[in-house]
């Protein structure tokens, strides 16, 4: 999946899914965007699914 298929699905600019990625940004998620990377890492992305 694409960067900015994904950025979609957690509701955030393809940007921010690029620095979370690059080791170099220093840039982790926080709050509800870590939240929901945990549910997709335990469930995969078809948890998000309505």
């Amino acid at each position: 999946m694409s960067q900015t298929v994904f950025a979609g699905f957690l509701n955030v600019r393809p940007s921010t899914v690029q620095k979370w990625e690059s080791p170099a940004s220093g840039k982790h998620p926080g709050g509800a965007a870590a939240k929901l990377l945990q549910l997709i890492d335990a469930k995969g992305i078809a948890a998000l699914a309505i």
